[in-house]
């Protein structure tokens, strides 16, 4: 038998913010509360219960969009509906956030009035939106006077350096490792899943080889020529010299190659 939600809501505890400065203020994203989210949902609470599934049961208050973006969304506990939320949020507004990382407002002024508008909108909808995502949840109270504390706040790692906000770990990236910005954020935030350290390996490995081997073939050409021996020779040997020996640059597969099979 199907149960009303007017019953179910009897299983769920009431969280409200702790402190002052957070009343009235989405759960999940700061924005004003507007909505109450369930969690788990009241769609999904009848078999939680009977399937005894662990889940918080706890109401949260919670913005328009919030609410909407996590109403019908299986997602049992607290924690989760906030990893959840972050996720939709920021594929929501991915656009309007590569647009406030990639860009600087002493920027605008050196754009056409029309290209300034559209960039300007970005970035304004793009900060908001990265605030959003930055938020911490505060802590709740209930009406059995228990406390619920968030997770700490998320850390970003970045050659073993570690900075509290994501745009400082991007800044970083960009002032110390030279990387396209373009480039670099779509690898961090499509492919790698914000995770700095894979992304600029990703990098080197997708964007720096070739001009590894374009300066392989400069040196390549360039022995070639001083020894009198054809290029396509070459580059072959030390291909395979480079193989035997992965301790060889092409450097020292090229002085190997000269002194082992040139100059005997």
């Amino acid at each position: 038998m199907t149960v009303n939600n007017n019953t179910l809501k009897h299983y769920y505890k009431q969280g409200f913010a702790k402190q002052v400065k957070d009343a009235n203020r989405c759960y999940y994203c700061g924005c004003e509360a507007t909505d109450t989210d369930y969690c788990p949902p009241l769609e999904h609470a009848e078999l939680v219960l009977e399937f005894s599934e662990n889940a918080d049961f706890i109401s949260v208050p919670a913005c328009y969009e919030c609410y909407a973006m996590l109403h019908n969304e299986r997602v049992l506990t607290l924690a989760e509906r906030v990893d959840k939320l972050k996720t939709k949020l920021a594929g929501k507004y991915a656009k309007a956030l590569k647009v406030y990382h990639m860009w600087h407002e002493a920027e605008l002024d050196e754009m056409s009035p029309e290209f300034q508008h559209s960039i300007a909108a970005g970035m304004s909808l793009g900060g908001e939106a990265a605030s959003r995502l930055a938020f911490v949840p505060f802590i709740l109270s209930s009406e059995d006077a228990s406390e619920i504390k968030p997770a700490a706040k998320d850390c970003f790692i970045v050659n073993e350096q570690e900075f509290t906000s994501f745009d400082d770990a991007l800044s970083y990236c960009f002032d110390t490792f030279g990387v396209q910005k373009s480039r670099f954020y779509d690898l961090l935030v499509k492919e790698c899943a914000g995770d700095f350290d894979k992304a600029l390996s990703q990098y080197q490995h997708r964007y720096s080889a070739p001009k590894v081997l374009d300066v392989g073939k400069e040196k390549i050409k360039a022995f070639a020529k001083q020894h009198k021996q054809n290029s396509d020779f070459v580059a072959r040997a030390t291909e395979r010299l480079m193989k035997q020996d992965a301790k060889l640059d092409i450097d020292a597969a090229l002085a190997k190659l000269y002194r082992e099979y040139i100059a005997r």
